[in-house]
């Protein structure tokens, strides 16, 4: 298999698989950069994320331009596109339409995922926002987010959802999946009275305990087993 067709692969397993966790719904899509080149591969526009196929996947550029598929990209392409472009760390992205974090974004006040589970997947300190809740369709509206997401490895969209950012797609399921527990148990502690969030030195304890590829590849093995048994990853 070649490296591009493992990832169409790993696209598409993904999307499932964010489908079954509940992360994503009709919209919604994850991606990746092309090793080498200046293109990503991406979900198109109008397959559905519950059964997209691998050889559904399209590419562009990090213009946004269509470059090779069968469908249209999605519409908030240059999201994906201009991340690329501002971090060359970046390898893959994912956009979700995550409730407890769209949830959160649509509040005054900021959110820290604190809790050592997920909360310990992103660095210290409150996760930044986009405050536009415009959808994401021109190349300026993607240098924003980008510029919003700085240095982050998530960033939340005001009244929108999220994007997640990462070395490899794994990683990006990972974070995809931890970002929104994180959001539902800081939503559930702050019920209860002021969240007593990580200072810098319990932060990076728990990263480090955390943020291994092993602990990743743990996360991901056990949604490609849930997405199995609810009959999802057939014909990939």
């Amino acid at each position: 298999m070649s490296e591009l067709s493992e990832l169409k692969t790993k696209l598409a397993m993904s999307s499932r698989m964010l489908f079954n966790a509940g992360l994503v719904d009709y919209s919604g899509h994850i991606s990746a950069r092309i090793p080498g080149s200046d293109h990503l591969v991406i979900l198109p526009h109008p397959v559905s994320r519950a059964t997209v196929k691998a050889n559904d996947m399209v590419i562009t550029d990090f213009e946004g331009k269509l470059i090779e598929g069968n469908y249209r990209a999605p519409s908030e392409v240059n999201m994906h596109a201009r991340a690329y472009k501002a971090r060359s760390d970046i390898q893959s992205v994912a956009h979700l339409h995550n409730h407890m974090v769209a949830t959160l974004s649509m509040v005054d006040k900021p959110f820290y995922p604190a809790s050592s589970n997920p909360g310990a997947f992103f660095g210290p300190g409150p996760l930044p926002k986009y405050m536009d809740p415009a959808l994401i369709h021109t190349i300026e509206q993607g240098d924003a987010v980008a510029k919003a997401l700085g240095n982050a490895d998530a960033v939340m969209l005001r009244g929108h959802g999220s994007m997640v950012v990462a070395h490899s797609i794994e990683w990006v399921f990972a974070g995809c999946v931890d970002l929104e527990e994180a959001a539902a148990r800081f939503y559930k502690a702050s019920l209860l009275g002021p969240v007593m969030t990580y200072n810098e030195d319990e932060t990076q304890r728990v990263m480090k305990q955390r943020r291994k590829d092993s602990v990743v590849q743990k996360v991901w093995d056990h949604n490609v087993a849930k997405t199995k048994l609810a009959g999802l990853m057939e014909g990939i």
